[in-house]
């Protein structure tokens, strides 16, 4: 991704300097120069702190939740015996 957006910016700072002379130059040069120190700085402390996730994630394994607040609620309650029919119902 980096290295898409470093050949996009070139080829922005070619097609201006094509349209509007060296100048452009004076401008475009520093901003393509700082993109790149962005992208190395940020590539750089990107290792690292992949590292450091493995690590916290490796040391950190927390066991499945087996009950909580509303455990059981849901549940539907066992019947003690067989459930007879109602006498009021009509056949």
């Amino acid at each position: 991704m980096g290295t898409f957006v470093i050949v996009l910016e070139a080829v922005a700072v070619a097609v201006a300097v094509l349209a509007f002379g060296w100048p452009v130059l004076l401008v475009g040069v520093p901003l393509l120069v700082g993109t790149l120190i962005v992208l190395v700085v940020v590539g750089l402390s990107e290792g690292p702190r992949r590292k450091l996730a493995a690590h916290r994630a490796a040391r950190h394994v927390e066991p499945a939740p087996q009950g909580g607040l509303m455990s059981g609620f849901f549940e539907i309650p066992r019947q003690s015996g067989p459930v007879e029919a109602p006498n009021n119902v009509r056949r």
